[in-house]
């Protein structure tokens, strides 16, 4: 009689439970490359890729999905996947409901924006709320997300994820553990006009241009690069609206404060220069506290135009408080109140038609100026060189020369001088000299269409008309007379408002002929008679 063995027996007729889309439990048994082996509680083994069951080991126990048997029959084929995703979307539900941060690893750029892989599970990053810059290649980066809305729709999970709201969360997580009053080290992200952007930790900051020092600031690119680090105190700040402002200046303490005790108006003090502009110098008296020194307060001297040549940044400068205004915090200085006015010294001796003697400090195409006092001008039209024309060039800087006080003028601190006047005018002393009628002898100096010129003295021209050439009609006055001809000519008139003289020798001729006549006639009368 043949024999039997009972348990092989019993398998044979025991039902396989293997349905097509069965869930089961079962253990890792071992691991290829390809392929991991299940004990399913079966007569066959469970077989499943290795790509899917990747984070598992030998005897750790899964729940699969059955899928068919090979077609040899010699394995079940089994999947974890589906599964593992169930799992997972529960875990993602946990996650969305509960707020929590995840990571997750953004696989590939989609139309508006990109897809990112969380517990193997895609999710969709769109560009606005992405963070990603313009030119950023995300691809294979692995970020934090926050879930924002889990879907179904037309029996396909969709769920949208967020970088910004991460951003968000930590930076209001942040925001809440920041304390009024707290110092923090912060580092400056941008300059801007108007203040400094900065990081504090995760937050964004802001220093206005009023928080940076007790002293005004012009220009905080001066002070302050991107990327520096400072320690500054926290003013504000604005959980909803996310804002911290932060002050540097309240570090420490207002300089300012009874500043009047320190320095009232009058005092004189010392300062070292610490900017300069194209209208003054800023001053600093101690740490924190500046002046300006307008350039108009710098020297009694009008002939300042650029700063850097009278003073440069670092100086020692000794000035004396002019204005303190402590609500405006502004401090005005000036050196030249140091020293007394050189115009009311000048004042004490200078009078109209006093004389004084100076080296010329400028010469410019329509007169000069000549330093006669302190830090006093005066300037000489070329008009008022000499009595005869000269060039503009008659004179050079750092020549010495005396002029006369012909004009002040005490509201525009100006006075006028000449030089010519130190002598006399030669038309006053020709006009007491000549007189009309007076005949003179002299050569001819110049000839032109209208008549000829004679130097009378001093440079003084008469002027002989071609009327008054000759009595004789004359049609070309060079046919009759060449320069340096002597010739003899009466004054016809003298000018005072033109000055000007006007001589004659036709009337000469005239008067000649008359005498001639009358000579005549005088010895013919006679003859006649005896």
């Amino acid at each position: 009689m043949a024999e039997f063995n009972f348990e092989e027996l019993l398998e044979d007729y025991l039902p396989e439970d293997n349905t097509k889309g069965e869930e089961k439990e079962a253990t890792v048994v071992r691991k290829d490359r390809d392929y991991t082996y299940l004990d399913i509680n079966g007569k066959l083994e469970g077989r499943v890729r290795s790509e899917e069951v990747e984070d598992y080991k030998e005897g750790d126990i899964i729940k699969v999905q059955i899928i068919a048997e090979d077609k040899d029959g010699n394995y079940v084929i089994v999947s974890r996947k589906k599964i593992e995703a169930e799992e997972n979307f529960v875990k993602l539900e946990n996650i969305w409901k509960n707020s929590e941060i995840v990571k997750g690893k953004v696989v590939k750029a989609v139309n508006g924006g990109y897809i990112v892989e969380v517990l193997k599970i895609s999710t969709f990053l769109p560009n606005s709320l992405s963070l990603f810059k313009k030119n950023e290649n995300p691809i294979g980066k692995e970020v934090k997300i926050v879930i924002k809305e889990v879907k179904e729709e037309k029996g396909k999970k969709k769920i949208l994820v967020s970088r910004r709201d991460v951003r968000d969360k930590i930076e209001k997580s942040e925001l809440e553990t920041i304390d009024v009053g707290a110092i923090y080290e912060v580092e400056i992200k941008e300059i801007l006009g108007f203040g400094l952007s900065v990081s504090l930790n995760n937050l964004s900051g802001f220093i206005h241009i009023s928080e940076l020092s007790w002293n005004r600031v012009e220009d905080i690119s001066e002070l302050y690069k991107v990327g520096d680090k400072l320690e500054a105190k926290v003013i504000e700040k604005d959980v909803a609206k996310k804002s911290v402002k932060l002050s540097v200046k309240q570090l420490s303490k207002d300089p300012w404060e009874n500043i009047e005790m320190k320095y009232p108006e009058g005092a004189e003090i010392e300062g070292t220069v610490v900017r300069t502009s194209n209208f003054g110098v800023f001053v600093e008296i101690e740490k924190g506290i500046e002046g300006l020194v307008h350039i108009s307060d710098l020297t009694w001297s009008k002939k300042l135009k650029n700063i850097d040549d009278f003073i440069k940044i670092g100086d020692k400068l000794k000035v004396k408080v002019v204005l303190l205004n402590t609500e405006d915090k502004k401090l005005k200085l000036s050196v030249k109140e140091l020293q007394k006015n050189p115009w009311d010294v000048a004042m004490e001796t200078l009078k109209v038609g006093s004389t004084a003697k100076g080296k010329i400090v400028e010469v410019k195409d329509f007169g000069m100026f000549v330093n006669i006092c302190d830090e006093v001008d005066a300037f000489v039209h070329i008009s008022d060189y000499s009595w005869d024309k000269v060039a503009k060039d008659y004179y050079k800087v750092s020549d010495e020369v005396e002029v006369k006080i012909l004009e002040i003028d005490e509201e525009k601190q100006k006075i006028k001088g000449g030089v010519k006047q130190l002598t006399q005018n030669p038309w006053e002393a020709l006009k007491e000299r000549f007189k009309v009628g007076d005949v003179i002898a002299r050569k001819v100096s110049s000839i032109t269409d209208f008549g000829m010129f004679v130097e009378i003295e001093n440079g003084i021209d008469g002027m002989i008309h071609i009327s008054e050439a000759s009595k004789d009609f004359i049609k070309n006055i060079n046919d009759r007379y060449k320069v340096g001809d002597e010739i003899e000519a009466e004054i016809i008139e003298i000018s005072d408002e033109k000055k000007k003289i006007k001589l004659s020798i036709k009337k000469i001729e005239i008067k000649n002929d008359k005498k001639e006549e009358k000579e005549l006639l005088e010895k013919y009368s006679v003859a006649g008679d005896e």
